[in-house]
């Protein structure tokens, strides 16, 4: 994949990622709790995403996707240790939420899990920026 490529790539997965994160809060607004859930955990999947991309690298599962993403990039330093366990939650609760009939998730649980997808895209925006990942491919504009 070429570095352009790449470029692409990674604007295709902020931009899912920042949709997921809006329609978050926009169905947290509603009060539809458990999608406010589901679509915080895919902003920060696609934010993921667009990180490891930066690295040449592609999950091929949500499993994997947070393998490759603590081996890579939280362990190398790049990003706070603490977005790991804010994906793996967000997945955990996500997962509850879209498959589970008893999972109950207040008011209170769904602003906290729309928060952590914020700050995790946010993290990742600053890694993608101080990377350069943000700016438009060569001969783009």
């Amino acid at each position: 994949m070429t570095d352009d490529n790449r470029r692409v790539h990674v604007a295709a997965e902020v931009a899912l990622g920042d949709g997921s994160l809006q329609a978050a809060a926009l169905l947290l607004d509603a009060g539809l709790l458990p999608d406010a859930a589901s679509r915080a955990y895919y902003a920060a999947h696609h934010y993921a995403r667009a990180a490891l991309l930066t690295l040449g690298l592609e999950a091929r599962s949500h499993q994997g996707l947070r393998s490759l993403f603590g081996q890579h990039l939280v362990k190398a330093g790049h990003v706070p240790a603490a977005l790991s366990r804010a994906l793996a939650h967000l997945q955990r609760d996500r997962e509850d939420a879209d498959y589970d009939r008893s999972f109950a998730l207040d008011r209170s649980d769904a602003e906290a899990l729309v928060a952590s997808a914020r700050e995790f895209v946010a993290t990742v925006r600053g890694y993608l920026d101080r990377g350069g990942w943000l700016a438009p491919p060569a001969g783009s504009q």
